[in-house]
């Protein structure tokens, strides 16, 4: 046998042995030497589901999806088939529930089957599982907006209806001033009168005490007694509509003041709506922060930006935990001398100059947002490791709220990070005294501004 047969069949054999080595690994990965049986389930919204996703039973892997059906009406659902190992059949029971998931934050979508109770019967070959529809972020959003328009609109008729109170508050009391100037008059010639009888009546009596004419004739004068009698009543009948008067205008300003008053009621109903928007906003703000860690939505947050960077630490930042293998960061270095000028304490302000020298360099990013999230990381090189944090701290907070104000963007895709001294390929090498405004690009906007620059 010639060398020549002799190689092409070693070449041949080892070539063969080769392909049934692949062969076997990737059956063994994809569970292709097990034994199987056929589930279904359904969904409504996919959710990116695909072909080929990895199928979980109470967290273990169990199988894949081999198949999606499409449904033929509108209000039909998606028809999910699932090839699951034989060794898990007894976990699968009628009240098992299907639901999609996101392996970790930035993962694959994979489908997780919650094991039945025991009571269930076992679902048999080809049999269905309920599905649970994947979260719709988008609806509670949407009804958060209907909420807050709401309460925009209620408060402003609130406030409407309080102006026209306090309004008329004060027209009673130009009305209660008014009819206090009017019977002034009134008031004084009142007690001109009694000043006047009260002379005449003294001067009587001092006549009488005097002796000059005599009591009889005094007595039996009816002129005398008739005027002095009119003029008591006259008296009288003034000084009662002068209390009825005053007692009138007294009950208005208390049924005004009074706390039932309609002022007090109003102002009461104005205060306790106030009081709860507060309370309604910050149950919202506290729904939004647990829905930014829930297992489930991280993923989705962090991809559109919505992280809190007070939870990752600087060595958790510079590895590269906001990056995945669509996004990419990208940076501008700025020297703190451009931007800043020492106040006192120690505390940095910054310039004109440095503010326009920012928005020089934003402007190379204000194509990319608010789509991509953009974050100020601070640097400093002078002082203890704590004097370096919180002087860049500080640095980036400046630098982020000027952002914030001058060109509107979304605090929750703007963010700031406190890295010290350490600055990994700046230009400076490995330290960096200043900021850098960093932009986490997704590779698909870069490529779609690249190909509309070329146009």
């Amino acid at each position: 046998m010639s060398p020549r047969l002799v190689g092409a069949g070693a070449f041949v054999l080892i070539g063969t042995v080769l392909f049934a080595v692949a062969l076997f690994t990737v059956g063994e990965r994809r569970m292709l030497f097990e034994d199987r049986f056929t589930v279904y389930t359904e969904f409504a919204n996919l959710g990116q589901l695909e072909s080929g996703a990895i199928v979980r039973v109470a967290g273990a892997n169990a199988g894949e999806v081999t198949d999606i059906l499409i449904p033929d009406t509108p209000a039909g659902k998606f028809r999910v088939r699932m090839e699951v190992r034989e060794e898990l059949r007894p976990l699968l029971r009628a009240d098992s529930v299907a639901s999609i998931q996101t392996e970790g934050l930035v993962g694959g979508i994979f489908i997780n089957i919650a094991s039945g109770s025991a009571q269930a019967p076992p679902v048999g070959e080809g049999g269905l599982i309920p599905g649970r529809e994947p979260f719709a972020l988008a609806d509670l959003l949407q009804q958060a907006s209907d909420t807050m328009t709401l309460v925009h609109r209620t408060v402003e008729t609130l406030s409407a209806d309080a102006e026209r109170t306090m309004a008329a508050v004060a027209e009673t009391a130009a009305d209660a001033n008014q009819l206090f100037d009017e019977i002034s008059p009134q008031m004084r010639a009142i007690a001109a009168n009694g000043s006047r009888v009260s002379a005449d009546a003294q001067q009587i009596v001092a006549r009488i005490n005097a002796g000059e004419g005599t009591l009889g004739k005094l007595i039996n004068d009816d002129e005398l007694y008739t005027r002095a009698r009119a003029i008591a009543d006259e008296t009288q009948l003034v000084l009662a509509n002068m209390r009825q008067v005053t007692d009138e205008a007294r009950r208005t300003l208390a049924d005004v003041r009074a706390e039932d008053g309609p002022a007090q009621g109003l102002l009461a109903d104005l205060r306790a709506t106030l009081s709860q928007t507060r309370e309604a906003t910050a149950d919202l703000a506290d729904n939004m922060e647990a829905l930014k860690h829930n297992f489930f939505l991280r993923g989705f947050f962090n991809r559109r930006g919505y992280f809190d960077l007070d939870a990752i630490s600087p060595a958790q930042y510079r590895s590269g935990v906001l990056e995945h293998g669509r996004r990419r960061a990208m940076r501008i270095w700025l020297s703190s001398a451009v931007l800043f000028a020492p106040g006192p304490g120690s505390v940095d302000t910054l310039t004109p100059e440095g503010r326009t020298r920012l928005d020089s360099a934003i402007v190379t990013f204000l194509k990319y947002l608010p789509a991509n999230p953009v974050v100020v990381e601070g640097y400093a090189t002078e002082g203890t490791a704590g004097e370096r944090y919180r002087r860049s701290r500080q640095r980036a907070a400046l630098v982020r709220e000027h952002l914030l104000g001058r060109y509107g963007l979304m605090p929750q895709h703007t963010g700031f990070i406190a890295l010290g001294a350490d600055a990994v390929n700046s230009p400076q090498g490995d330290r960096w005294d200043g900021v850098a405004l960093t932009l986490f690009l997704e590779t698909a906007s870069l490529q779609f501004a690249e190909q509309q620059a070329t146009r």
